[in-house]
């Protein structure tokens, strides 16, 4: 994996590729997700641009007690959360972006659960999070947002991302808007829009674009657990 700087041209590459270390994963078979260790915070974006030719979505790892992930853009990443746990011991805490507060996590073989409280607002058709929002269609009519409406979201919501969650059933197609690389992903799973598709709805079960399930529990306390199956990829 090669730093580069904003002209594209490797940046001390020897260096940077002795202290780096790249994981990559896939959450209910989707999703794809590389973790970054030892990335210096200035190479943070270039690294993420150069990344995303091959993943959906990028974080950056802090070996700090309880380990903390930070995702590309700020923003809260539920299945960048669940990767990260699925490295760690059988049970712990983390912390991640878009959240104040330390996440419960256990590793049950494959599968890996955080427990987590999440403040959200429920606006009409949409579902505010401190680290992102979303608009939640379950209208049988298909109009996608574009950049520069998701964009827009972002700044009159004062967020780091902001999605569309088209809910059919109980079944989502996600598509994910990061201002910082200005990227719009269809994503093949999404844990945060799974959550927000199941406050919209009330359905636990939330079926991927894979066709696998990331499995959502709420509470009346802002209180989640969410589940789902991790894999590790080459």
């Amino acid at each position: 994996m090669r730093c580069l700087n904003d002209k594209g041209t490797a940046l001390g590459l020897f260096w940077y590729n002795k202290i780096m270390k790249i994981r990559k994963f896939l959450i209910a078979e989707g999703n794809a997700t590389a973790l970054v260790f030892d990335c210096p915070d200035s190479e943070r974006i270039n690294t993420s641009k150069n990344l995303l030719k091959s993943v959906e979505q990028v974080g950056f790892i802090e070996d700090t007690e309880p380990p903390e992930l930070t995702m590309m853009g700020g923003e809260l990443c539920i299945n960048g959360t669940i990767a990260l746990a699925s490295t760690l011991q059988k049970a712990g805490q983390l912390k991640t972006s878009g959240l104040q507060q330390v996440i419960d996590y256990e590793n049950n073989g494959a599968v890996t659960t955080l427990n987590l409280t999440i403040p959200y607002k429920l606006e009409g058709d949409e579902v505010l999070f401190n680290g992102i929002g979303y608009i939640v269609s379950q209208d049988l009519i298909e109009k996608i947002p574009t950049k520069k409406e998701l964009l827009l979201k972002c700044q009159s919501h004062n967020l780091p991302a902001y999605g569309y969650i088209q809910l059919r059933d109980n079944k989502i197609t996600p598509y994910i808007y990061v201002q910082s690389v200005d990227s719009l992903v269809e994503e093949t799973a999404c844990g945060s829009g799974s959550i927000a598709a199941s406050i919209a709805s009330g359905i636990s079960e939330i079926i991927q674009p894979t066709g696998k399930s990331i499995i959502v529990k709420l509470d009346n306390d802002n209180r989640a657990t969410i589940s789902a199956v991790v894999q590790e990829i080459s």
